[in-house]
């Protein structure tokens, strides 16, 4: 007998119908010809009449659990621990952390390439702790966007919540071109058309696998994100033994660290001052290799168990930033010279080094991977070298996969508040299979992911080029480090209310802390100077993300044109581009942020919520679902390690 598949843009019967979450507009009356003092007493009776009408914190929280929970019901939770504590280490692990640690040797060299990740580790070490403290309490389909709402100002989820739609969803053409060229490099003679048909194989296979609901996806990116992380295990542990002298270049040992140098010193700037300056735009181009740790917190809504499983996956969350992302820039500045002419272009007025394999076919995206080079130097084999390269293409396949995911649930949930197109809530489903998609928000966040057929064009001689369409999505794309580093901001800012406001209720109430345990169940000892650190830390690299625009045009350093300079010649710095677009994308999103935020505050009259009108009543937890995998020996070891 066939499935029953039923589509449906209204809530079940009995369900409320969707709302702004809170509507608190009220229209003035005309003034007339009233006397100014007439006019200010009309003023204050309005505004007396607005308080009184404001919900009190229990309403306030009661009204907000109504919704995520008619939220959950349209979605629910079939993501369990074993799939988000793997997912949330290696489901974002792509291009940023394989390819893009040649950028940061060429910027900071190997020991500024490693401070700037273990820093920037730091920062989202503290994001993650912090997040995952509130969401564990008070879990929600929004994650830090619900929470915002309820804890801070409606506005301020609203413009979270739409940043963060756009981030994930202009990392999904990112990583799929990315994914095509790094493929494509195996294929050199199909020239673009194998690129294109590269980008439509995995486009599809990710929409697929969001139409199949998010148990098939947890399945899916499980094993995706284990074949990655056994991947960067294994590319450390290689690179250690070619350190070691498995290879034919015998014992390289800390060569690498005398000879260029430990940092590169930025511009040619032969000072601390240059040095400081690779390390800091490392630590901005680290932000998009970073971004996503935190997706336990904010996948929150279809996790199962939330308030026991959030907590035991971000606790480990510094062991795999640390093994992963940390540890993989140490051994890739072991093992190949910051000034090797395969990681990319090099610096101004500077000599690259051309290694001794530079005779060989660079036709991929890969080739620039400092483990590639490795491999290659090391003349491990032509077999080796592919399979790493594959191991690559399909890590960022598996990250676009779940950038559809994460987008299409952060737009669902914006259509159930009210706040983007009601078409946007519809949901398929299939009752036999138990399977419920959101099928209008993924089948927009798939069409964000055609962007990457910009990413190359055919040129005059039939070789891959970039093509204005390809510049255009590459100033898109190059925004995502600043909409990643606002949304930190605003999990940070969301925390430090919630944390501010138990310590509020701890001095109205002194048996606050006996009454309320489960506040206090995830909180770490050293809070709130984590969330601090990680707030002003955040702000100061997204005010500093586009510093180079700033500086003038005699210094050497100068990465940015001026406004009426002929256009960059083929020799030229390749970190040179155009004024206006390079401000643009360094400082758009800021603007933009601040307008969804000032734009709900002048249309729905919001205002931040104070302290005293907090609630603290989480409501009634679910009941703890036991998991039936047993006590065998494989499920011990991931439980152990993640």
């Amino acid at each position: 007998m066939a499935s029953e598949v039923t589509f449906k843009d209204s809530p079940t019967p009995g369900d409320a119908s969707p709302q702004v979450i809170p509507v608190e507009n009220t229209s003035t009356a005309s003034i007339g010809a009233r006397s100014p003092r007439r006019w200010v007493e009309g003023l204050r009776q309005r505004h007396k009449q607005k308080e009184q009408q404001r919900p009190g914190p229990v309403q306030r929280v009661h009204r907000y659990q109504t919704l995520w929970g008619r939220i959950g019901e349209r979605l629910p939770p079939q993501i369990s621990r074993r799939h988000i504590s793997v997912i949330s280490v290696g489901g974002v692990i792509g291009t940023g952390v394989f390819v893009g640690v040649s950028t940061s040797l060429r910027h900071a060299g190997p020991v500024g390439s490693t401070i700037a990740y273990t820093v920037t580790g730091t920062i989202v070490w503290s994001v993650v702790i912090s997040i995952g403290e509130v969401v564990a309490w008070l879990p929600n389909v929004g994650g830090p966007v619900g929470l915002a709402s309820l804890y801070v100002d409606p506005a301020l989820g609203f413009a979270l919540g739409w940043n963060a739609w756009y981030n994930w969803a202009i990392i999904l053409p990112t990583e799929l071109s990315a994914a095509a060229l790094i493929l494509g490099g195996l294929f050199p003679t199909k020239g673009t058309r194998g690129i294109y048909a590269i980008i439509s194989i995995f486009l599809s296979l990710s929409a697929c696998i969001n139409f199949l609901g998010a148990r098939v996806f947890g399945e899916v990116e499980f094993v995706l994100s284990l074949l990655k992380i056994v991947t960067m295990f294994g590319l450390v542990i290689l690179g250690l033994a070619i350190d070691g002298g498995a290879g034919a270049l015998g014992h390289i040992g800390f060569k690498n660290w005398t000879t260029p140098g430990p940092f590169v010193y930025y511009r040619n700037i032969h000072s601390g001052f240059g040095a400081f300056l690779g390390v800091w735009t490392v630590m901005m181009q680290s932000c998009f290799s970073y971004f996503g740790t935190e997706v336990a917190a904010i996948a929150a809504g279809e996790v199962v168990n939330p308030h026991r499983n959030i907590p035991k996956a971000v606790k480990r969350v510094w062991l795999r930033i640390f093994l992963f992302y940390v540890a993989s820039v140490f051994v890739a500045g072991l093992l190949v010279r910051s000034d090797d002419c395969r990681l990319g272009p090099s610096q101004p007025n500077m000599t690259c080094y051309p290694g001794p394999s530079s005779n060989e076919n660079n036709n991929s995206t890969a080739s620039s991977s400092p483990f590639i080079i490795a491999i290659r130097d090391a003349q491990l084999g032509k077999g080796v070298e592919d399979l790493v390269t594959i191991a690559f293409a399909l890590s960022a396949w598996s990250a676009a996969t779940s950038d559809i995911y994460m987008s299409s649930r952060f737009l669902f949930f914006l259509a159930e508040c009210g706040q983007a197109p009601p078409i946007l809530r519809r949901i398929m489903r299939v009752r036999r299979l138990k399977l419920t998609v959101p099928y209008v928000c993924v089948m927009v966040s798939c069409l964000v992911g055609l962007l990457a057929y910009m990413s190359a064009s055919e040129g005059p001689t039939g070789s891959t080029m970039y093509s204005q369409a390809a510049e255009v999505f590459k100033w898109f794309s190059s925004m995502t480090s600043a909409t990643a580093l606002l949304s930190w901001i605003g999990m940070m800012f969301t925390y430090l209310r919630w944390y501010y406001g138990s310590r509020y209720q701890e001095r109205l109430d002194p048996k606050f802390k006996e009454t309320h345990p489960e506040v206090y169940e995830n909180r770490q000892i050293w809070q709130p100077w984590p969330a601090w650190y990680a707030l002003i830390s955040c702000t100061m690299i997204m005010m500093c993300n586009g510093w180079f625009v700033f500086t003038q045009k005699s210094e050497p350093w100068r990465i940015s044109q001026g406004v009426n300079e002929p256009p960059v010649q083929p020799n030229a710095d390749p970190d040179i581009g155009p004024f206006v677009p390079t401000f643009i994308s360094s400082y758009l999103p800021i603007p933009f942020f601040l307008l969804c935020i000032f734009g709900y505050k002048l249309v729905y009259r919001s205002r931040m919520v104070p302290f005293s009108e907090m609630a603290w009543n989480r409501g009634e937890v679910p009941p703890i679902i036991v998991s039936h995998h047993g006590d065998s020996w494989w499920w011990r070891a991931l439980d152990a390690l993640f």
